[in-house]
């Protein structure tokens, strides 16, 4: 019989933690034009299917991008959140929304350093608990140069005797400049010791930074992960997307950990998003042209 009481003493405590065991969910969403600008043509009943899928999107902490200001993300999310955003006059800003319940203290600083020429710049929010915390980078990368080199040899070599190429040149010139700001606050964050992530659009498919095996100074994935406490992992870099339908299999949207952060990764809770509806170029625009993206973390 006393072995008996043991056992269910022992049961009814793992129960009991794993009842009332704590979960963050992250997630990261660009909601494209949700601002002022003349591309959002958006009515009320597309800021209702917006509000719809925020509601199952159902997440504590969301990065956003292309979003204008609070008043416009809370169109999507309404007043349950905390909003911090970039202040970089321009209506595709970055920001970071925190669920008022979650119980969590943020404190929000702008990372300018990834503002080079005409990019946007960076949130950085640090989110503490019960004296736990968790650090956080969401950012939209310079969008135009998906896989290409970075390095400067390779860049002088691309071609730019139209508006294409050259605006590809440009870009690819523009987020070379950003992957060193963005090296540093990873470098910054491992001596720091304290969990954190990167997310956001990147506008990078790391897949493809890994399959050409680009050297440390040509793909920004191998900029950015290194060995030890650098060591990064990203759910997105193993997966395919299936937003509307798969059309661009890669994700350029990513979340991204560090190892302290990886441990209180909850397996297999990476998840997407997907819309309903099939594919149209209007309800890509009414919607977004991305889904969103989470994870969840034990805390």
């Amino acid at each position: 019989m006393t072995k008996f009481i043991s056992l269910l003493i022992i049961a009814l405590t793992f129960l009991s933690s794993a009842t009332f065991a704590e979960t963050l969910k992250v997630a990261s969403w660009n909601i494209a034009w949700l601002g002022s600008h003349e591309y959002n043509q958006r009515k009320a009943a597309d800021y209702q299917k917006l509000a719809r899928y925020a509601r199952e999107l159902d997440a504590d902490v969301i990065a956003l991008q292309e979003v204008e200001s609070e008043k416009w993300a809370a169109k999507v999310f309404g007043d349950e959140y905390d909003y911090f955003f970039t202040t970089k006059d321009w209506v595709q800003r970055v920001g970071v929304a925190v669920r008022k319940s979650s119980g969590y203290k943020a404190t929000a600083v702008e990372y300018r350093e990834l503002d080079q020429g005409l990019a946007r710049r960076g949130m950085d929010v640090t989110l503490t608990k019960n004296g736990k915390s968790v650090r956080l980078l969401a950012v939209h990368m310079k969008s135009g140069c998906f896989d290409k080199a970075l390095d400067q040899a390779s860049i002088a070599k691309m071609p730019s005797s139209n508006e294409k190429e050259l605006y590809a040149k440009t870009a690819c010139a523009e987020l070379a400049r950003q992957a060193k700001p963005l090296e540093a606050w990873v470098d910054a964050r491992a001596q720091e010791g304290v969990p954190f992530l990167l997310l956001g659009d990147f506008n990078r498919r790391f897949v493809k930074d890994i399959s050409l095996n680009h050297t440390e100074i040509q793909g920004l994935w191998q900029t950015i992960d290194d060995e030890g406490a650098e060591a990064l992992w990203a759910p997105t870099i193993d997966a395919e997307s299936k937003c509307w339908g798969g059309y661009y299999k890669d994700y350029i949207d990513h979340i991204i950990f560090d190892p302290k952060a990886k441990a209180r990764y909850v397996i297999n809770s990476f998840d997407q998003l997907v819309f309903k509806p099939k594919y149209t170029k209007e309800l890509s625009q009414t919607l977004s042209d991305h889904c969103p993206i989470s994870v969840e973390l034990n805390l």
